[in-house]
C-alpha cells in the first residue's frame, strides 16, 4: 500500500461515544440527509390485487414525497384482523419480485429459493402482513441512464443524490418511514409492533432505518452486518453503501447499537465472501455491549449459518414469532 493511500484505521472510533443515543440518532439522520424533513401526507393508491392462496398481493402507488411515488407491495393474509406487519427489503435484485416470490424462469426460481430469497412471499405465507416497498434504483425504479444495468444500476441515484447533500440509502430509508406511515392508518394492522428485515442491500436498509425508526420494534438483518473496514473499505461494494461522514459516528457495530434495546438478530454466512464473518463477530461484540447495558442481552443475536451470501428463512420466522 502507497503512503499515500487512505488507512482504514478505527481513528475514529472513540467519537461514537460522544452524546446520547438521541444526539447520535439525529446525527445519522443529518449524514443520511433525512433530518428535519417535513412529513408528507399519506397517500397510497391501489393498483391492483391477486390472490395468491393463503394471502392476497396488493400493489400500491406510494406518496413519498417531492413529486416521487413508490411501487409498494402488501401481501395481506386470509386471516381476521389485526394483522402483525412486517417491513422487508429487497437486496440487488432485478426487482422487488424476487423477495415476492416471482421469476422469470425455473433455473431463477430454483436458484433464489435454494437461498431463501423469497422471504417476503414465506413471512406472508407464515401470516404476517408483508409491506415491500421497491428500492431506489432498481426495478420500475431504474434511472434512464446510458449502459445502466442491474449491478450498476445503483451509481447514477447514488451520485446525484450526494449532489444534493442526501444520500441514496436516506432516499430508501425515508421511503420505508412513509411506508410505517401508511400502515399506521391501516386498522388492520396491530399498531403496537412492527418488524423490519432485508438481506444484502436491502439488510442495510433494515439496519440504517431501523437505528432511525423507533416505530420498529423487532429487526432481522440478513447477509449485510459487518465492520466497514472488512466490507465496503476493504473490498469494492456498490456505491449505495458509502455515506458520507458516517466514520464520524463509529463503526457499523456503533449505528446497529442504535437499536438497541428492541430485539435485533443479525444472519451471516459463514462463508460470505463480501461481508467477512471475522468483521462481522468483530462488530456483534460492540452491538452486544449495547443490549447488555440496557439489560436486554437476550433481545440481540447472531445467527451464523452454514452457506455464502444468503438469507435464512426459519431464523428470521423464529425471531419474530419470539418478538413480535
Amino acid at each position: 500500500m502507497s503512503r499515500f493511500d487512505l488507512q482504514t484505521t478505527c481513528e475514529w472510533h472513540p467519537q461514537a461515544k460522544i452524546g446520547s443515543v438521541t444526539t447520535r440518532r439525529d446525527r445519522l439522520a443529518q449524514l443520511l440527509g433525512v433530518a428535519r424533513r417535513p412529513n408528507v401526507p399519506v397517500t397510497a393508491e391501489k393498483l391492483q390485487s391477486v390472490d395468491c392462496g393463503s394471502y392476497i398481493e396488493e400493489k400500491y402507488s406510494l406518496d413519498v414525497g417531492d413529486g416521487v411515488e413508490a411501487p409498494m407491495y402488501l401481501l395481506v393474509p386470509k386471516v381476521a384482523p389485526p394483522h402483525t406487519p412486517i417491513l422487508a427489503f429487497h437486496g440487488h435484485d432485478p426487482s422487488v419480485q424476487y423477495i415476492l416470490g416471482h421469476y422469470p424462469d425455473e433455473d431463477t426460481a430454483v436458484a433464489n429459493h435454494n437461498n431463501h430469497n423469497n422471504y417476503a412471499q414465506a413471512l406472508a405465507e407464515a401470516g404476517y402482513l408483508v409491506c415491500a416497498v421497491e428500492q431506489r434504483g432498481m426495478g420500475e425504479r431504474l434511472t434512464a441512464q446510458t449502459n445502466e444495468t442491474v449491478p450498476r444500476s445503483c451509481r447514477h441515484l447514488a451520485f446525484s443524490y450526494m449532489l444534493q447533500g442526501r444520500t441514496l440509502l436516506g432516499e430508501r430509508c425515508w421511503d420505508g418511514i412513509c411506508a410505517i406511515n401508511y400502515l399506521q392508518t391501516r386498522a388492520d394492522v396491530r399498531q403496537s409492533v412492527l418488524g423490519c428485515t432485508g438481506h444484502s442491500g436491502g439488510g442495510t436498509t433494515a439496519l440504517f432505518l431501523a437505528a432511525l425508526a423507533e416505530r420498529i420494534t423487532a429487526v432481522v438483518v440478513s447477509g449485510y452486518f459487518c465492520s466497514f473496514q472488512a466490507s465496503i473499505l476493504g473490498m469494492p461494494h456498490c456505491e449505495c453503501n458509502y455515506v458520507p461522514g458516517i466514520l464520524a459516528l463509529g463503526e457499523m457495530g456503533d449505528i446497529a447499537a442504535l437499536i438497541a434495546p428492541r430485539p435485533l438478530c443479525f444472519v451471516n454466512g459463514r462463508y460470505d465472501p463480501i461481508f467477512p464473518i471475522e468483521g462481522t463477530i468483530e462488530q456483534f461484540a460492540t452491538v452486544k455491549r449495547a443490549y447488555e447495558e440496557n439489560g436486554r442481552a437476550a433481545a440481540c443475536q447472531l445467527s451464523i449459518h452454514t452457506g455464502e451470501h444468503a438469507y435464512h428463512i426459519p431464523t428470521s420466522q423464529a425471531w419474530f414469532e419470539s418478538w413480535l
